[in-house]
């Protein structure tokens, strides 16, 4: 009996391999085997639902930390902040809605909000922004990204974020074909809504 203990334990010990922690702030280049941690909680300040409101245009986003994502194009693990949205314009028309796709356990970059990279990573973590990529699931040729800003609370000033638009428009297939994303690439502040 205990020479097939010894054997398990062996076992495992072979099938399992250690892990490398790197900080999600020191991530340079792909490192192959590694976990890039979200090792000072950078991302659980974005996590929520978020929203703008003006009139009747709505723009509200939904993010999710995702904890240890594989990939397996560069062969390590990540933290993530993915998440989804929906915009109504100024007439109360619903033009997109993705929300309902956080209910399925979409691989991170199938999310129409996704991404792990950290800004100003020399300032404190409440001063940090993070850059994720943003997709309108009908126009995905049009490569855009968003740097996301978090306020906390002070007083009767609720928490919130801060969005802008960047990036460029990648080959659009033909003439016809939209330049643009269906949620009007402005800036936005959302309040905490949950």
């Amino acid at each position: 009996m205990k020479i097939m203990f010894i054997y398990f334990i062996m076992a495992m010990c072979i099938g399992c391999k250690a892990r490398t922690i790197i900080p999600i702030l020191d991530e340079v280049g792909i490192k192959n085997g590694v976990y890039y941690k979200d090792t000072y909680n950078d991302f659980d300040k974005f996590v929520g639902t978020w929203k703008f409101q003006s009139g009747n245009t709505v723009f509200e986003i939904k993010l999710i930390k995702k904890i240890m994502f594989y990939s397996s194009s560069s062969n390590n693990y990540s933290d993530m902040l993915v998440g989804e949205y929906r915009y109504v314009n100024s007439a109360g028309i619903e033009i997109i809605n993705t929300l309902a796709n956080l209910n399925f356990n979409l691989q991170p970059y199938k999310n129409n909000i996704a991404g792990k990279y950290i800004r100003d990573e020399n300032k404190p973590v409440a001063e940090r922004r993070v850059q994720l990529y943003f997709t309108d699931p009908e126009r995905n040729y049009l490569n855009r990204e968003i740097i996301v800003k978090h306020h906390a609370s002070q007083g009767n000033i609720p928490e919130t974020i801060e969005i802008e638009f960047t990036g460029e428009t990648s080959v659009v297939p033909d003439d016809n074909s939209p330049t643009e994303l269906r949620v009007p690439e402005q800036n936005y502040i959302l309040t905490k809504v949950e």
